[in-house]
């Protein structure tokens, strides 16, 4: 397959159901290099995907850059974007991730287990009953939703409404720096709009008559800080209840599946769920939801034998970087026993995922429940089929037997 194919072919729609071959042929021709029609710098391997998160030379402010490919109808979009913590740099992303920071740190996150585990007891129980779930619409989808709803502060009449806006979100702010077309952008643009209205009364709301939760914190903080501003807690919020249950959802629905697909390993966990926080690691690194990330090179620099100038776009491709065969020993393998597993699904440096406890927490409480409840759970069907958000890698579906 030449070079031009992998221009025409990559994040495309016909690598959606197994994007890894084409990361493997891209790692063996050369692990960092241009590729025309995306206008980026890919970067395939462990090692260089490392460097360019970790941030030395690089910015996160993909925004200034990629918007000017983008008509004058979605800027309001763009400026949205250019508030969340993930798309700036420092000293501004220093202040908002460590407002935020409190609210997941691993001792704050262990408050909510008796929450989380009463939920998926009530998300289970109608499915043993019948004996069978659709376990992401089910359980999968529902269940991170409701998590970080509560600790963000959403009432839960206004949740199904929410994961409408956040899917809207997370394919624009994980696409944008790449390609996005017209008809799905203005779509975006508009829900992105109506989700910005609706957290600017809910912050109004916590300014007056403040609640034990996030938007509170956020919005307290902006009256008593003259370079936060009311966009700012806007922004961060939709970032927040969006990483919060997209790619732990993900993460649910490609742990299950699988150990569907690999009963050894499931019998591994079910002899000893301490490995468990081990497992979910794996699920990353085999399959992560995030995809690719983006930076933009501050400075002139070398990378992997290249020049890369001051101005281009590199892209960390997470999902190849995690079977980097040079890292991983049979890397295409599950092991859910794997040591030193440095998988990159949660990011690196400065900027990793704010929500990395409240992630592995949520997903190790919900597999101990899932395992400890469940004794027998089978596929019934062997079609799979996922999100049309390339860079967001989730199954739409997936159908179980399940049985006390």
């Amino acid at each position: 397959m030449g070079h031009e194919e992998f221009d025409n072919r990559l994040f495309a729609s016909d690598m959606l159901p197994d994007p890894y071959p084409v990361y493997d042929l891209l790692r063996q021709q050369d692990p960092v290099q241009w590729n025309e029609s995306i206008n980026a710098w890919v970067v395939t391997s462990h090692k260089d995907a490392s460097i360019v998160l970790k941030g030395h030379g690089y910015s996160s402010d993909r925004v200034s850059l990629a918007r000017l490919r983008y008509p004058d109808t979605a800027q309001t979009a763009f400026d949205v974007l250019s508030r969340v913590m993930v798309q700036v740099d420092e000293p501004q992303h220093k202040k908002l991730r460590e407002l935020v920071h409190s609210a997941f740190t691993r001792t704050a996150v262990q408050n909510y287990e008796s929450t989380v585990i009463g939920l998926c007891h009530d998300l289970l129980t109608p499915a043993i009953e019948r004996g069978n779930m659709e376990f992401m619409t089910e359980f999968a989808i529902p269940l991170p939703l409701l998590v970080i709803s509560e600790i963000v502060g959403v009432p839960p009449e206004d949740r199904e409404m929410i994961k409408q806006w956040c899917d809207a979100y997370s394919f624009l702010i994980l696409n944008f720096y790449v390609h996005i077309e017209e008809d799905r952008l203005a779509d975006c643009t508009a829900k992105l709009a109506e989700f910005c209205a609706y957290l600017r009364e809910r912050v109004a709301a916590a300014e007056k008559a403040p609640q034990q939760d996030l938007i509170s914190s956020l919005a307290l903080a902006a009256q008593n800080d003259d370079t936060l501003t009311v966009e700012d807690v806007v922004a961060n919020c939709i970032l927040l209840l969006n990483a919060g249950n997209e790619t732990t959802s993900c993460l649910l629905g490609t742990g299950m599946h699988l150990l569907m697909e690999h009963p050894d390993q499931l019998a591994i966990l079910r002899a000893d769920p301490s490995r468990i926080p081990n497992a979910i690691e794996e699920f990353m690194r085999v399959d992560s939801p995030v995809q690719f990330l983006g930076r933009v090179a501050a400075i002139d620099l070398d990378l992997g034998g290249h020049r890369i100038s001051k101005g281009d776009m590199v892209l960390p491709v997470i999902g190849a970087a995690n079977r980097d065969p040079e890292v991983f020993a049979s890397p295409e393998k599950l092991d859910v026993t794997r040591e030193h597993n440095h998988q990159l699904g949660f990011g690196t440096g400065p900027h990793m995922c704010a929500g990395i406890q409240l992630a592995r927490f949520e997903a190790r409480v919900a597999f101990e429940f899932l395992l400890n409840k469940i004794s027998v759970l089978e596929s019934i069907s062997d079609a799979r089929e996922y999100s049309p958000n390339f860079n967001m890698r989730c199954l739409l579906t997936l159908p179980m037997a399940v049985s006390a």
